[in-house]
């Protein structure tokens, strides 16, 4: 697996919360991110939104790896995290497995392990891919006044 330059997480929800893709690819993706106070619910546990949000960003990042080269671009069309194992301290570490690569939607798997290497979590996500040209003429033709 190798990462795509292009797909930065500068500026988004993913540095905020302090997120590292490490590979990215049509064969996965793998991640990190240390469990911080960003990460935790009021109880002091890993908050699901952090699972489901992080599971996304790897999905789609590995689809837009793929499509990018033929002018298309990928984005999350849901997700469903299931939690097997609460979390206060660490690290987190994510591998995103493809399940379907269609032309339209790419399907994912993602599994969430502790530092002991237990599953946390898994994530199925479904990822969009669109042209690039269509999302940007919609983002483009509202107006800011």
């Amino acid at each position: 697996m190798a990462t795509d330059p292009v797909m930065s997480f500068e500026g988004t929800l993913d540095e905020l919360l302090g997120f590292e893709l490490l590979e990215a690819d049509e064969e996965g993706a793998r991640g990190r991110f240390a469990v911080s106070d960003a990460v935790r619910q009021p109880m002091g546990l890993v908050h699901g939104g952090a699972y489901a949000a992080f599971a996304e960003s790897l999905a789609s990042a590995a689809t837009y790896s793929a499509v990018a080269a033929g002018g298309r671009i990928a984005m999350g069309q849901s997700n469903y995290t299931n939690f097997m194992r609460p979390v206060a301290e660490g690290t987190i570490q994510a591998r995103a497995t493809p399940v379907h690569r269609g032309r339209s939607t790419w399907l994912w798997d993602v599994e969430f392990t502790d530092d002991k290497g237990r599953l946390c979590a898994t994530t199925r996500v479904t990822v969009a891919v669109r042209s690039a040209g269509r999302s940007s003429r919609r983002s483009g033709s509202r107006s800011r006044s």
